[in-house]
């Protein structure tokens, strides 16, 4: 009876990496020969396993699951491959199929991740949005303020501040803000601070307010969201 075929030359078979004459006698012998034919099955059932593990995931809404569901992934899926690989293979694995399968599945952890960040930010911009909204409301009512409701605008923005808890909106948003984003929501967290405060204002924070430098920032800070887009 014909020697039975390499696990090598099977897997090649089974991925058509061979000749077609190669292929055919391949094909002639795994009829005949039972022992041949549970081993290619044992690939092909390696092979389905992977491709299981790589199909797409859907992604949980809490952005902490995700990140650890994609890590114990990648994880799992690297020692099962391995694992299978080297039952079949012994140390003699085909390098290159192997490496291709874990870069793939390495490439999918990696997607999944950019992904995750997207999520995050789009989480915090949902966050952000209504507490510039209710900034401005305040803000606007203070700029160009006439000299003779300027007390009584300022005391009801001042009321409403306070009602809106802006100080501390703006803070908790800040915490999570990139670099860029950061600086003016410390900047208006602080002029909100101090507008809900009981003590008079600084008469620098006036200006501020009434030359409408503070409804710029936060009116640019509402643009930079792609929310808003």
């Amino acid at each position: 009876m014909e020697r039975c075929i390499p696990r090598e030359t099977l897997s090649r078979y089974m991925d058509g990496e061979t000749s077609p004459a190669s292929a055919e006698r391949v094909r002639r012998h795994v009829d005949a020969c039972p022992l041949c034919a549970r081993a290619l099955e044992e690939l092909r059932s390696v092979d389905a396993a992977v491709r299981r593990e790589m199909a797409p995931q859907a992604v949980p809404d809490l952005a902490g699951r995700v990140a650890g569901d994609l890590e114990a992934r990648g994880a799992l899926l690297g020692a099962r491959i391995a694992a299978g690989k080297r039952r079949l293979f012994g140390d003699r694995a085909p390098i290159g199929r192997v490496a291709g399968v874990v870069a793939a599945a390495a490439s999918i952890v990696i997607l999944s991740f950019v992904g995750l960040d997207s999520l995050n930010r789009r989480a915090w911009e949902r966050r952000t949005e209504p507490v510039l909204a209710d900034a401005r409301r305040v803000l606007v009512r203070l700029v160009l303020m006439d000299p003779e409701e300027h007390q009584q605008a300022l005391g009801r923005a001042r009321a409403l501040a306070r009602e809106l808890a802006l100080a501390e909106r703006l803070a908790a948003v800040r915490a999570d803000a990139d670099a860029g984003r950061a600086a003016d929501l410390g900047d208006l967290a602080r002029a909100f601070a101090g507008l809900a405060g009981e003590d008079d204002l600084a008469p620098d924070l006036v200006a501020q307010l009434e030359r409408g430098d503070l409804l710029h920032r936060t009116d640019r800070l509402r643009d930079s969201l792609s929310l808003a887009r």
